[in-house]
């Protein structure tokens, strides 16, 4: 459930462009699909000392999709 309220969430689903949410969720793929990536890479070349920076990325990042889900769903 969103956090705004009902006639602010309202108006800001009714101005948002359809594509909006496709335009958000291209580049933050790319940026979960690098994070995932670079942890692999850092783990096999032993740099465990990145890790956790990068699983922080990760996981801000499946946090923004759900919220993008959960709050701008497609009409």
């Amino acid at each position: 459930m969103s956090e705004l309220p009902k006639p602010i969430e309202e108006r800001i689903q009714h101005f948002l462009p359809r594509n909006l949410l496709h335009d958000l969720r291209t580049p933050l793929g790319h940026i979960l699909g690098y994070s995932e990536l670079l942890i692999e890479q850092m783990q096999e070349s032993g740099h465990e000392e990145f890790i956790p920076h990068l699983e922080k990325i990760r996981k801000a990042g499946r946090e923004l999709v759900v919220m993008m889900s959960e709050n701008f769903k497609s009409k």
